[in-house]
């Protein structure tokens, strides 16, 4: 069975702690995480929660748990999409790297296998397109 994992990668023109705070500060990740907060402890084992509105219409909230969390470096998360049985989970890694006065963000987001997978590991992909476009816009005009 194939296992779908999207990759994607940004290069920020600003540094990593601004791109750091930019993934955990709930009301920053609201200007660009599909108007969701990002709620979290940010130690290992702690709970993250993200809550808003699609569309700034539709609620929805996705709730998981930090594997890791090693400032300005790196972030692991689970994330649970949906409820019951059509419910699925993804593990989420963000690894941030700093050369050459860049940021570089690369987001692998494993969305599983089996039935589904490939429609998820596509919607994701468009997804998080998105929000990396939206997090360089963010960071990039506070620099």
């Amino acid at each position: 069975m194939k296992n779908y994992i999207v990759h994607q990668q940004v290069k920020l023109n600003s540094p990593v702690d601004a791109v750091w705070d930019a993934l955990t500060n709930p009301e920053k990740t609201k200007e660009y995480f599909f108007n969701a907060r990002v709620i979290s402890q940010w130690k290992e084992g702690s709970p993250i929660t993200f809550k808003g509105r699609m569309f700034r219409i539709i609620p929805f909230e996705m709730k998981g748990k930090i594997l890791k969390a090693v400032p300005g470096k790196l972030l692991k998360y689970t994330l649970k999409n949906g409820k019951g049985e059509d419910a699925s989970q993804s593990t989420v890694t963000d690894e941030l790297t700093f050369e050459n006065g860049h940021t570089l963000l690369t987001i692998t987001d494993d969305v599983g296998s089996g039935d589904g997978a490939e429609k998820r590991y596509h919607r994701s992909v468009k997804g998080w397109q998105k929000v990396l476009k939206g997090l360089k816009k963010l960071v990039e005009k506070n620099n």
